[in-house]
C-alpha cells in the first residue's frame, strides 16, 4: 500500500493547493490481463532447476550432526568429480541417481556443450536378483 504525505504545496502564484489522492499506476487494460509468469534472468535458464544452494540446503537438512562447511566441502568435491567425468566423456552410474551416458560433446572457448542421456529406474521397479532360485 502506498502512503501519501498530507502536506500542502504551493504553486508559482503563491496559492496553497490541497494534496491530491495518489493516482492509480495500472490502467484498466493492464488490470484485466492475467499476471504473467516471472521471466528468467537468463534466456538459457531452466525453469524449476535445482540450484547448488538448494541442493546444499537439502543435503544439510538430511545430515544431522554435520557442520555446514563440511557438507559444502564434500558436496563441492563430488560435483567437481562428476563434472570432470562428464566433460571427459565418461559415463556415470550412481544409484539411485541413475546411469548417465554422454551422447555428444563440443568443446568451446568459454566452456563445453555436453549432451547427455540419463536413464533411471521407475520408482516401484526392483532390480533383478542376481542369484538363481534354489532347485528342489
Amino acid at each position: 500500500m502506498a502512503t501519501t504525505k498530507k502536506t500542502s504545496s504551493s504553486t508559482r502564484t503563491g496559492k496553497t493547493v490541497a494534496p491530491t489522492a495518489a493516482k492509480k499506476t495500472t490502467t484498466a487494460k493492464a488490470a484485466a490481463k492475467p499476471a504473467a509468469e516471472p521471466q528468467a534472468a537468463n534466456a538459457g535458464e531452466i525453469p524449476n532447476a535445482m540450484t547448488k544452494k538448494a541442493l546444499f540446503e537439502r543435503v544439510k537438512a538430511r545430515s544431522t550432526g554435520v557442520k555446514g562447511r563440511e557438507v559444502r566441502a564434500v558436496m563441492d568435491a563430488v560435483l567437481d568429480e562428476l563434472g570432470a567425468a562428464i566433460v571427459a566423456g565418461d559415463g556415470v552410474k550412481i544409484q539411485p541417481f541413475g546411469t548417465l551416458k554422454v551422447q555428444r560433446r563440443k568443446p568451446l572457448a568459454g566452456g563445453d556443450i555436453v549432451v547427455c542421456k540419463l536413464r533411471r529406474k521407475k520408482p516401484g521397479q526392483k532390480a533383478k536378483d542376481p542369484l538363481a532360485e534354489a532347485a528342489e
